[in-house]
């Protein structure tokens, strides 16, 4: 993204799979769609939609193309406008206890390509609330994250999440965060979820070391995935192993943790009558 555009929300989409999904996800978003001549003829059958959207298309030449896209772009690009990405607050963590819904904060995260694989593998596994700290949200508008997700970072929720380590102090009643990290915590085992009763999850993805101010609100960490000893695998080959993992949790069920125990006391008494 170009630092100097007037515009800080203007994001460039590149290629025709973030180009289908921001028109199926976010259709008002768009803007202008430029492609090559070569590639135009794909774009037919969708020409009706954009003139009903009020989107322009033009026809250009791979320079100008490549120039437009601000990096590596051999058919199409799109221009978008997007809003202000919301900011988590305390209420926010409330709610989405209430809907058992879990949720993945990416911290110091600074590779689009690490961005981008965490938006593929919350995409594939059912996950949308994406919160970014304050190291990360800079690739909240980075072309080549939103290019390598493929289409996956339209599907999420996008929030801030300033002063992390001060959120998650005042929401640990209500959140239990799981953090993963390259150098301390447990092993990691895929085959058995986290379980916390009576509370939602975080998943906290950190983009190198985890943030010393942010351990003490860590009630779980993980080590990376993979031997001791051995060559360590990277950030975006681990995201989608640890999201899957995590989505894997059971969720906490509406009336409370003890139901599955009452509900088993239940059944044995109802299977064992008296006479």
């Amino acid at each position: 993204m170009n630092t100097q555009d007037p515009h800080p929300h203007r994001l460039i989409l590149r290629g025709i799979a973030p180009l289908l999904a921001c028109l199926k996800h976010h259709p008002k978003a768009l803007r202008e769609v430029i492609a090559t001549a070569a590639f135009a003829p794909n774009l037919a059958e969708h020409d009706a939609t954009f003139a009903e959207l009020g989107v322009k298309t033009r026809i250009v030449g791979p320079m100008e193309l490549a120039q437009t896209a601000e990096g590596p772009c051999d058919d199409v690009c799109a221009l978008t406008m997007r809003p202000d990405f919301g900011l988590a607050r305390i209420s926010d963590f409330a709610e989405w206890r209430e809907s058992r819904e879990s949720i993945v904060i990416a911290d110091g995260v600074t590779d689009p390509a690490d961005l981008a694989a965490i938006a593929r593998g919350m995409a594939a596994f059912g996950l949308k609330r994406l919160l970014l700290s304050g190291g990360t949200e800079k690739l909240a508008h980075h072309p080549e994250a939103w290019h390598l997700s493929r289409g996956a970072m339209e599907q999420l929720r996008l929030m801030r999440a300033a002063a992390l380590g001060g959120l998650l102090r005042l929401v640990e009643d209500k959140c239990c965060v799981v953090a993963l990290s390259p150098d301390i915590g447990r092993k990691i085992d895929l085959a058995v979820p986290v379980r916390v009763p009576g509370r939602h999850l975080a998943l906290l993805i950190p983009g190198g070391k985890l943030d010393p101010d942010i351990q003490p609100r860590v009630e779980h960490c993980y080590r990376f995935p993979g031997l001791v000893g051995q060559p360590a695998l990277s950030l975006s080959e681990i995201a989608p192993l640890a999201i899957a993992w995590f989505a894997s949790t059971p969720q906490p069920r509406a009336d409370g943790f003890l139901s599955r125990k009452r509900a088993r006391h239940a059944k044995d008494k109802g299977s064992n009558p008296t006479s």
